[in-house]
């Protein structure tokens, strides 16, 4: 079964949105990632859903995400808030994916 990590930012302002996400186009998605999003919530909010296909691969991006946010993000991101949990239904361009 797959696992997902659901992450809540709060940035310091609506310019520093734009900032990680060219940061994060630059930089990929984490090993193992099967699907990544970052998607805007608000003025200055916003959420990454990230799906791996182990607990372990999760595990790891959760170690690179946190290296990350204390080095490069430390400026831009005011607070991240990580949830994780199984993948119950996963579609894939109107497929579901078992």
């Amino acid at each position: 079964m797959s696992v997902a990590n659901v992450t809540m930012f709060e940035f310091q302002s609506r310019e520093s949105i734009e900032e990680f996400a060219s940061w994060y186009k630059s930089h990929g998605s984490y090993p193992n990632n099967d699907i990544s999003l970052f998607v805007r919530t608000g003025d200055t909010s916003a959420i990454g859903i990230s799906v791996y296909p182990s607990e372990e691969d999760r595990q790891n991006a959760d170690k690179l995400r946190n290296e990350s946010a204390s080095t490069d993000l430390s400026g831009v991101v005011k607070e991240i808030i990580p949830l994780s949990g199984d993948v119950l239904v996963h579609f894939l361009k109107g497929k579901l994916l078992e």
